[in-house]
């Protein structure tokens, strides 16, 4: 424990200037260790006591305080913090370390020094985005300059955001992440560190995080709207469009997929706030029957497929229909915007573009190709704001029957 405090007095302090105009206990310090009759907590928290009497924990407000100088001592109060509600001695205060302690309690701080730490972190090669493989999915760490953490978590499915600050030293080797979650926050030893790869260990737990280049997949966001359909007296504009689509004939469309067993795509999803996707194969199932002139489809473009979810969970089906002009997709709101020559894994294709208005306001874009009916070259799905995505369908491969 008193390595790493000399570690980050060299890192961190800075000589305390004491006047008889300001109060020399303002400032920025971090909370390193918490100490009682019962327990010793490591703790690694921002703590500031404003000019104005307020006290902030890591940017958020948690009492007053105040300082004695004659009796030299600090009285806090605190609602959130009731642990911290009292009137504390000063039995430290020297070189940047302050030391606050009251019958069998101590508070450790040492004094933030904003200018080190913002020339440390720009010089950490840590700004930009990484991943974290875990156990139920990943996590993507987005540091940016001068000291701010996001952290983005998927659970398979579900997904999560956080984020909080962040201090690098290159001297010693460590990475101090001040943030709301348990594997990361705290003291983080630097094992390894190269452009592309961050081993860390935190409280003897191995971490290994991998830079996140910029994908070569375009991002093209999808700006028109629902609005951009109509007309100013409110009338549909694109009435006409259904004659245009290039799959008219139904029976051509069964003939065709009754040759294909499946169809898989690369499922690319772009990571918020970075410029890389996280891409997997999704695999839809066919069953055609031209007797009974039917074709269902795994709807794989909500994003899984029965290969990476448990065996009994359903699989939502789509069903070809005379009314279901783009299947496997239902959207009534569209127009054409052209034909374009598009290569995937698949191949290189000759398709009819559309752009629809799918659910809850996302914004569809979809290839038809034109001489395989009843296939999709690609799709995008794109909703913006807080709760949106951006992701890309492309057709990978089709395997015949």
């Amino acid at each position: 424990m008193k390595k790493i405090t000399l570690f980050f007095i060299a890192l961190l302090m800075v000589s305390v200037s004491i006047s008889a105009k300001e109060t020399p206990i303002a400032g920025k310090w971090l909370l390193t260790k918490v100490e009682t009759k019962e327990k010793t907590e490591e703790v690694y928290s921002e703590v500031e006591f404003k000019s104005d009497g307020y006290a902030e924990w890591e940017g958020s407000v948690f009492g007053k305080w105040e300082y004695n100088k004659k009796a030299k001592t600090i009285t806090i109060e605190s609602e959130m913090i009731k642990e911290f509600a009292a009137e504390w001695e000063v039995t430290k205060f020297k070189n940047g370390e302050l030391v606050l302690t009251k019958s069998g309690s101590k508070l450790s701080f040492i004094k933030l020094d904003k200018a080190k730490i913002e020339e440390d972190n720009k010089n950490s090669g840590l700004e930009g985005s990484w991943k974290i493989t875990t156990e139920s999915g990943f996590k993507i760490l987005i540091f940016e300059l001068p000291d701010l953490l996001s952290i983005k978590e998927d659970l398979g499915g579900a997904s999560s955001s956080g984020g909080g600050t962040w201090i690098y030293n290159s001297s010693d080797k460590s990475l101090l992440i001040m943030a709301n979650d348990k594997d990361l926050r705290g003291l983080n030893k630097v094992v390894k560190q190269t452009d592309k790869e961050l081993d860390l260990e935190n409280k003897g737990n191995a971490i290994k995080v991998l830079k996140l280049e910029k994908s070569n997949i375009a991002i093209e966001r999808l700006s028109f709207s629902e609005g951009d359909f109509f007309n100013e007296n409110g009338d549909y504009k694109y009435y006409d469009e259904e004659g245009k689509l290039p799959w008219q004939d139904y029976y051509k469309i069964l003939t065709n997929m009754e040759k294909v067993k499946q169809l898989i795509y690369n499922f690319s999803t772009l990571i918020d706030g970075t410029e890389t996707f996280e891409t997997k194969k999704l695999t839809a199932n066919i069953v055609t029957s031209a007797d009974d002139e039917t074709m269902s489809f795994d709807n794989i473009f909500v994003g899984f497929d029965k290969e990476s979810t448990p065996d009994d969970t359903e699989m939502p089906i789509s069903e070809f229909s005379f009314s279901n002009r783009l299947f496997p997709f239902e959207s009534d709101t569209y127009r054409i915007v052209g034909e374009e020559e598009i290569t995937t894994q698949a191949g290189t294709f000759n398709c009819v573009v559309i752009e629809a208005i799918g659910d809850y306001d996302e914004n569809l874009k979809i290839w038809m190709i034109k001489d395989k009916p009843g296939i999709l070259a690609k799709v995008v799905r794109d909703k913006s704001g807080s709760f949106g995505h951006f992701i890309i369908f492309s057709l990978s491969e089709i395997n015949y029957q």
